[in-house]
């Protein structure tokens, strides 16, 4: 019985790491390259210091890299959250019928669909904007992670709103941030 107990410990704990590590798997697709001398804009959601050495890295390997934050897109009349809308009050009293509790209901209803449908035509307006007014060509999402974590990069086209390149890198003990942008410039640039 204790064997079986220690065989039934083995394969449970195999199990355990053998699953957790399928979550680590790399992942790289590319429809097209995005190759050295290309127009960039990067956005990596880090402190100052790393979002410049980010940018350095890609001005070391030839990128005309463009100085852009997140929150160069947003002016404070644009910005409009649903979450203001979560906690509302209305008061009806108990003669008043159920139809404008009803309609205040409908109301939010209408507000939210509103809000979460034009979701996608906000995020093309989005893109031309930064297509056009800052002159960009690839917009590179990145996000570094420490080891035993699974760093990411994304790489959209500006002229036609596809993502072009993606890739999750599982974060080596011996990686340093130099090393995992460097690994994902070369594979977005093609090489492997």
């Amino acid at each position: 019985m204790k064997r079986i107990r220690e065989s039934a410990a083995v394969l449970l704990v195999t199990l355990l790491l053998t699953s957790s590590c399928v979550t680590k798997r790399p992942v790289i697709s590319q429809r097209q390259k995005v190759l050295p001398g290309s127009s960039v804009a990067v956005i990596v959601d880090h402190p100052n210091n790393i979002k410049n050495l980010v940018i350095s890295r890609f001005m070391l390997k030839q990128y005309q890299v463009t100085a852009f934050n997140a929150a160069d897109i947003y002016e404070m009349k644009d910005v409009f959250d649903i979450k203001d809308f979560k906690k509302v009050s209305y008061n009806v009293s108990v003669k008043d019928d159920d139809k404008s509790l009803l309609g205040m209901s409908r109301t939010f209803d209408s507000v939210y669909k509103l809000h979460v449908y034009n979701f996608e035509i906000s995020k093309a307006e989005t893109l031309a904007q930064i297509r056009q007014k800052w002159n960009v060509r690839y917009l590179v999402l990145l996000d570094l992670k420490d080891w035993e974590g699974v760093s990411w990069g994304r790489a959209i086209d500006l002229d036609t709103f596809e993502v072009v390149w993606v890739e999750n890198y599982p974060t080596r003990y011996s990686d340093t941030p130099e090393k995992i942008i460097d690994h994902f410039i070369l594979t977005m640039s093609g090489g492997r």
